[in-house]
């Protein structure tokens, strides 16, 4: 039990208590806290009503309360969320507007984004990309540097999922990206045409018009091409029947060039079929020309059907913005050797 004796001698000595005494000799101090401390803590509960209504800070049934601070971001004129995340390459991917939106450290994150000296100046690099040409780029070590660096950037986050990390792709279903293999042509406004459009691998096949003796014969004379089969009587068969009946001859040969070599043409993405790159068959793995020969034949009889086969490319113009494509199209270019020649080897 306590007892209020409200004494100020402690120990001989002027302290004032609270008055109440426990177990006969146990005392309060009476010590008010310091005048500073109290105006620290009443300026907090000033500086958190003020934070309050700032910033988001209650939480709601459907939300939560918004607070009046805004921020200023560029943001597509269609998109009407205050959250949206728009990087400072996205600008010119569609119309695009300044809008203050409330303070979150999503929009704040997008406003660094958009407003940093390096944003800025990242910004600068691609609108000087997109205004030189082919040449102009070319021959610009510092323009290829800084398009290299952002287009291998792009490349991981979108193209790699298919073409591998190293863009090695996969024999059958994706093409290697690091050889002078151009189906669809080399050049950069080419590269750039078949990334923002994407592209549909399309062959007819020829059980449709030939007979399986003569679908063999068309795969020997085939071979013979890239020196991966000697010609014999059944080659000969085949070429009549490559430059005839069986019609290959329309894709693969490039009449702007030499209309008797079948070195492709990039307006059909037909391959050539002089060389040593195989992009469907597993030509360089067979050992014999028996099992070369058997390879092949399947890829002659069913040709690539785009609905049913993976040679499917996705157009990429609705995901990423001008400058990035051209940013992508420059590494992609220096990745098949720096071939300025407009051909599809």
């Amino acid at each position: 039990m306590s007892e209020n004796t409200n004494k100020k001698d402690l120990n001989n000595a002027e302290v004032e208590t609270t008055g109440h005494v426990w177990d006969g000799d146990l005392q309060e101090y009476n010590n008010p806290l310091p005048r500073w401390w109290l105006y620290a803590f009443y300026g907090t509960i000033i500086f958190s009503i003020g934070y309050w209504i700032l910033f988001p800070t209650w939480p709601m049934a459907n939300g939560y309360t918004k607070g009046v601070y805004k921020v200023e971001i560029e943001r597509p004129v269609e998109q009407q969320s205050g959250d949206l995340l728009v990087d400072v390459e996205d600008a010119d991917n569609a119309q695009m507007e300044r809008v203050k939106v409330h303070w979150t450290t999503r929009t704040r994150l997008v406003n660094e984004l958009q407003s940093s000296p390096e944003a800025l100046k990242r910004h600068e690099h691609f609108s000087e990309l997109m205004a030189k040409t082919e040449e102009e780029i070319i021959n610009d070590p510092n323009m290829i540097k800084f398009a290299e660096n952002a287009g291998k950037t792009l490349f991981v986050d979108n193209c790699a999922t298919c073409h591998g990390p190293q863009a090695q792709g996969i024999v059958g279903l994706y093409p290697n990206l690091n050889d002078d293999n151009w189906l669809w042509g080399g050049s950069l406004a080419q590269i750039e045409e078949t990334i923002t459009k994407g592209r549909r691998g399309n062959m007819p096949a020829g059980k449709l018009t030939m007979t399986p003796q003569e679908i063999e014969d068309v795969a020997k004379y085939t071979l013979t091409l890239s020196n991966n089969y000697t010609p014999d009587e059944a080659t000969s068969r085949g070429e009549e029947l490559f430059f005839g009946k069986g019609a290959c001859f329309t894709c693969h040969v490039d009449f702007t060039k030499d209309p008797r070599k079948a070195q492709g043409n990039p307006l059909l993405g037909a391959p050539n079929l002089t060389d040593q790159i195989w992009e469907i068959v597993d030509i360089n793995s067979k050992e014999t020309p028996e099992e070369k020969v058997a390879a092949i034949i399947p890829q002659i009889r069913d040709g690539v059907d785009p609905n049913t086969t993976n040679r499917v490319m996705p157009a990429w113009e609705s995901r990423l913005s001008p400058e990035q494509i051209r940013a992508l199209a420059v590494y992609v270019h220096q990745l098949g050797g720096n071939s300025a020649e407009e051909s599809n080897q």
